[in-house]
């Protein structure tokens, strides 16, 4: 954000010289465009370096990092514009029924807080699935110990260092507020839902497009039919939490369009994650053997368990002959194929995973099944995509 910010000011100081006061637009278009024209930028024994000598395009990086932008900027207007029209069917509806606002959601809280009671569950099952649901999007906790496990809960459920008696009740006490506050939120939501419902409410603000990005499928691994008209790019990282919790998503979108959607994965190993790299090269190994698939999927669900002696164990699990995969593992044959993938992904710009792009069209967050049937419709009637109205909800 402040590296977009200073390359605005510098942009406004170049028209500002270059204008000299004068208000003459095709001066400040000449000005505006120069920052990105080919420029020497270094000179090594007398002979030039150029801009374009590099791996790197200034205006597409700049377009990327401004589509970026004007997406936050998008949805921080949207969640405020739902929350004015959401102040505005409250107060409708509190006059009709000759009440205020806040007594109007005091009545709904009261509701909700019966309906909790009809339903409460024991602090100890709180706790359990609370845990269990975590485990799903972050498979680590799993092979951790309960007191790593209840450190974890506590920076995650903002418990501080005051409270009385031992922290795992602590824990349960928390859980059970947030699940409390969790059904009076339904309740108001519920309320909300029903006020749009039986009011005209037009939203007119625009979703920005979304842009493409020259991003290739490259010679990966891929789904689906070689030639099918959508081509759906992941790039990701098999030790990344995000990952594993958009597969549900992803395969239920690849059974409802079959070979409609090729879908290709690639290789985005993040620093962070010391296993990644070895797993990724483990993958390409797997797929000399026919079992990139297989083996995909394998190291998602043990996320947790990704040493270089377990990569070979799941070879071994899946029936691969452990001879040729152990010799193909350690020839470290693959490393320049894993490197092409997260270098084309750094050139464009992509530096976090899951990222996906359907037919070059950038796509971030949690897309609903919803969301990318809609971009891929836009897309096979010439319309250009636009952002999700909000991550995760489509």
């Amino acid at each position: 954000m402040k590296n977009i910010l200073m390359l605005a000011l510098m942009i406004s100081l170049v028209v500002a010289v270059n204008a000299g006061g004068k208000e003459n637009t095709g001066e400040k278009r000449l000005a505006m465009n120069k920052p990105f024209q080919d420029s020497v930028i270094a000179r090594i024994d007398g002979k030039d370096l150029h801009s374009s000598d590099l791996a790197y395009d200034r205006q597409k990086r700049y377009d990327f990092e401004l589509f970026k932008l004007k997406e936050k900027l998008y949805r921080e207007q949207r969640a405020k514009l739902n929350k004015e029209i959401d102040q505005m069917l409250l107060e409708k509806e509190a006059k009709i029924r000759k009440t205020t606002p806040n007594e109007l959601m005091a009545m709904i809280n009261s509701k909700a807080k019966e309906g909790k009671n009809e339903t409460t569950v024991d602090k100890e099952t709180a706790y359990k699935d609370f845990l269990d649901n975590l485990k799903k999007g972050y498979p680590d906790l799993s092979a951790m110990s309960e007191d790593k496990q209840l450190e974890i809960l506590k920076r995650f459920l903002s418990i501080g260092s005051d409270y009385e008696g031992s922290l795992k009740e602590e824990v349960k006490n928390k859980i059970v507020e947030v699940n409390k506050r969790s059904h009076r939120h339904n309740g108001k939501n519920k309320l909300l839902k029903e006020l749009r419902a039986k009011s005209e409410v037009e939203i007119l603000l625009e979703r920005p497009e979304l842009i493409r990005l020259d991003v290739f499928p490259d010679d990966d691994p891929y789904l689906g039919k070689k030639d099918a008209k959508i081509t759906l790019v992941e790039f990701a990282d098999y030790q990344c939490p995000a990952c594993s919790r958009v597969r549900p998503m992803l395969h239920e979108l690849l059974a409802k369009k079959g070979d409609r959607v090729k879908f290709v994965f690639r290789d985005l190993p993040l620093a962070s994650h010391k296993n990644a790299r070895a797993a990724a090269e483990a993958a390409e190994c797997a797929n000399e053997q026919g079992k990139f698939w297989e083996y995909h999927e394998f190291l998602f669900d043990n996320q947790q368990s990704l040493d270089g002696e377990s990569l070979k164990k799941y070879a071994e699990s899946l029936g691969l002959d452990v001879k040729k995969f152990n010799q193909c593992i350690d020839s470290g044959r693959y490393i320049s194929e894993v490197e092409k993938d997260a270098a084309d992904a750094k050139i464009a710009g992509i530096n976090s995973t899951p990222s996906i792009l359907v037919n070059g069209y950038y796509i971030s967050g949690f897309p609903t099944v919803a969301y990318l049937e809609e971009v891929i419709t836009d897309i096979e009637n010439g319309r250009t995509p636009r952002v999700q109205e909000s991550t995760g909800k489509g």
